[in-house]
């Protein structure tokens, strides 16, 4: 079973009704595809490249909260936890950090026998280096973008993994 990543732009609206448990229509059943992105399986190699760690999240790197930060916005399983809220504030610091992060430096911080290691998901032994780093790249400035429009228009940030 795959582990996808997922993030859903949110308005105080669309939070308040996940946060009550009316999330399915939005987080699965959103008409509007502006406002969820679908990092594929690249989520856990964007963390480890942005933060160093393969699981924890760091409290004086604000990046910790990309990917695997936020709290859990109710009890329900999105297939891999619950989904966490990033609130807006937190969106916007993040979108801050993100401005110094080009293709040069997130190259530098790309580094496969490390992740190979660490077994950080999805990377395996065998995997073509050039292949991967095009793959977490592409989704890394996808995950740029959203999260700058997400702090440009003052909005909540929803992630889970499904």
């Amino acid at each position: 079973m795959s582990m996808i990543g997922y993030f859903l732009r949110a308005d105080e609206d669309t939070t308040q009704k996940i946060r009550i448990g009316e999330g399915s229509q939005f987080l699965f059943g959103n008409d509007d595809s502006d406002s969820l992105l679908c990092i594929d399986k690249a989520w856990h190699a964007i963390h480890f490249i942005v933060t160093g760690c393969v699981w924890d999240i760091p409290e004086d790197e604000p990046l910790g909260q990309l990917v695997l930060g936020g709290t859990p916005i109710n009890d329900e399983d999105m297939g891999y936890g619950p989904a966490r809220l990033i609130p807006k504030e937190t969106v916007a610091q993040l979108s801050e950090s993100l401005e110094k992060w080009d293709e040069a430096s997130f190259r530098e911080n790309f580094r496969m026998q490390d992740m190979i290691s660490h077994e950080v998901y999805p990377v395996m032994s065998d995997e073509d280096e050039e292949l991967f780093f095009e793959y977490v790249w592409e989704n890394f400035d996808e995950l740029k973008k959203f999260y700058k429009t997400a702090a440009q228009e003052g909005q909540n940030v929803i992630a889970f993994l499904g």
